[in-house]
């Protein structure tokens, strides 16, 4: 069922029990009303007729009169009066109020050879009853329609907004995040609209944030594949061509003991390198270190080899580091190593500050350069964008500060399980 209609149905019900209250009210006074009616017309019909006993024109002159609440009969002794009809209301309404065991009010007054009989008429007070309640009645259907018009209009004007908006996330959910909504008269149903504006903006930057990153993820797998094709092809490949040639050469000279001497070193030096260029590659896909030397340990590697690539002092302070899961210490190490990435490409700074504390049953990590900062309303890219999602895999909390030419400050509240 619609709202409108289960609002209508609400009002005319509650319309309904109004009236019901009312007529039961007014029905129920009405009796009331009706009996001090006929008492004080019976009261002043007794006392004209008591002063006109023996003024026969008079007496005639009453009872040919039309009274209001009273009928006057004479009969002759022994006759019994017959009942007042009422005609002007119906049956069944008269009974309701005046039902027909009630007492019949009437008086008698004994003339010479007849009997006068003052009877109390209820007809004319039961018809303005009727009256009132019909007027009740129509009163009351008239604002019961009156008011299911207002609502029906108002609901529809009403709604009509959130048929708009309902259609506006139709085409969200399509994909189509240009959707807007006009403004609209209603005050609250144009907060509605500013709301899903913003909210439909936000999402088409995101996408729009998404696609680029897709586009420079996309560009710095091929770097990194072409890095490591380089790496393997320029580094590796040439000491394995040389150990090759020289091996070849000790196999083509054995009997010469001073040229396999001379050569055989070379080929241990080339070993080395070339395992020195597997460990810089593994390193750079994978944070072996962490294994061996556990997490503070290797983030004090990371920043010394950090300072020696990047020509950057970094100073690390640690305190009281508990023990993470492989998972959060990976997280951390590369949050960490990023952010070092980006203070070396973008930064320009001189001074790397880096501290490590548990407290309160977290961890904060703080970042701070001394270098250019963030320029206003730069977008995120893959680098920071990384930190973020590292930070909510890790259900941590992070933050940049900035100010253009005072440097970067990255904090990092990391929530640690509490032991029990």
């Amino acid at each position: 069922m619609r709202a409108v209609v289960r609002l209508n149905v609400m009002v005319a019900a509650a319309f309904m029990l109004a009236l019901m209250l009312s007529l039961f009210g007014l029905m129920r006074q009405a009796k009331t009303d009706i009996e001090r009616e006929l008492a004080s017309s019976m009261v002043v019909a007794d006392l004209l007729i008591t002063g006109a006993s023996k003024d026969e024109a008079l007496l005639e002159s009453l009872i040919t009169t039309d009274w209001r609440h009273l009928t006057i009969i004479k009969l002759p002794i022994g006759i019994s009066p017959p009942s007042p009809s009422i005609e002007q209301v119906p049956t069944w309404f008269a009974r309701w109020i005046w039902p027909e065991i009630t007492p019949r009010i009437e008086r008698r007054v004994l003339l010479d050879e007849e009997v006068l009989v003052l009877i109390a008429d209820p007809e004319d007070e039961l018809a303005e009853v009727w009256e009132s309640a019909l007027q009740v009645l129509v009163l009351f259907c008239g604002g019961a329609l009156l008011s299911i018009a207002a609502i029906s209009w108002g609901v529809a004007k009403g709604m009509r907004p959130f048929g708009q908006v309902l259609a506006a996330i139709d085409q969200i959910q399509q994909g189509r995040f240009t959707a807007r909504l006009q403004a609209f008269s209603v005050p609250e149903a144009n907060r509605l609209a500013n709301h899903f504006n913003r909210m439909a903006q936000a999402l088409e930057q995101e996408q729009d944030d998404n696609r680029r990153l897709t586009r420079e993820l996309m560009a710095l797998q091929e770097k990194e594949r072409a890095y490591l094709a380089r790496e393997l092809h320029d580094d590796l490949g040439q000491y394995l061509t040389g150990i090759r040639a020289q091996a070849y050469l000790i196999g083509q000279t054995a009997n010469r003991p001073e040229l396999v001497a001379t050569t055989a070193p070379r080929i241990v030096r080339d070993c080395e390198a070339m395992q020195q260029g597997f460990r810089r590659l593994i390193r750079s896909l994978h944070p072996v270190i962490l294994e061996p030397l556990g997490l503070e340990e290797s983030l004090r590697s990371l920043v010394e080899q950090w300072q020696q690539s990047s020509g950057i002092k970094c100073h690390l302070t640690i305190q009281d580091l508990p023990v993470l899961s492989d998972e959060t210490s990976t997280h951390l190490y590369r949050l960490l190593q990023e952010a070092l990435n980006n203070v070396a490409r973008h930064a320009c700074a001189s001074r790397v500050d880096i501290g490590i504390e548990a407290k309160a049953r977290h961890l904060l990590v703080h970042v701070a350069d001394d270098g250019l900062g963030l320029a206003d309303n730069i977008r995120p890219g893959v680098g920071i964008r990384s930190m973020h999602e590292r930070a909510r895999y890790m259900d941590a909390k992070l933050s940049l500060s900035s100010a253009p030419g005072g440097g970067l400050k990255l904090m990092l509240e990391l929530p640690l399980a509490v032991k029990t």
